[in-house]
């Protein structure tokens, strides 16, 4: 055996597989119910994520908040209520799960294509009021709900 070529210590990753499958196996039924194609489910349950986290964190911000809140700055982050260690836990780990939506750009694009979902397949509204969409069946919202608080934990 080559010692030389044999590292002493070999480092261990971080668990980031897990942090990345948090949608499944709720994507995958999503996918086969509503015939989605590709990774349409994962994006929705994403944005349905970053949404679920402003109704818990900042209320009575609107929906494009969202980057203000995960880089930490804009009138609505300054101006937050006093939060948990848990809702501070719950921003901790959604900056990990939506860091691509730490870019406005990226986040707008992701609302946009989320408004023009079917009503039917959404739980969050995208009017100006927001919160969870009237249509959506309280299973559905049951279901979502619980996904959401278990990954965000």
């Amino acid at each position: 055996m080559n010692t030389v070529l044999t590292p002493a210590f070999t480092p261990s990753r971080p668990a980031v597989a897990p942090l990345l499958r948090w949608q499944e196996p709720l994507a995958t039924s999503l996918r086969f119910r509503f015939d989605l194609p590709g990774q349409v489910a994962n994006r929705m349950l994403n944005v349905e994520l970053g949404l679920y986290l402003l109704m818990h964190l900042l209320p009575l911000a609107p929906a494009e908040a969202l980057p203000d809140l995960l880089n930490g700055q804009g009138v609505a982050y300054r101006e937050r209520p006093v939060w948990t260690p848990r809702q501070h836990r719950m921003l901790s780990r959604a900056r990990a799960l939506l860091s691509p939506y730490q870019n406005r750009t990226v986040w707008f694009n992701a609302l946009t294509r989320y408004a023009a979902l079917p009503t039917r397949m959404r739980v969050f509204s995208t009017d100006s009021r927001g919160g969870w969409n009237a249509e959506a069946g309280s299973f559905a919202m049951r279901e979502r709900a619980k996904l959401f608080e278990k990954a965000l934990g």
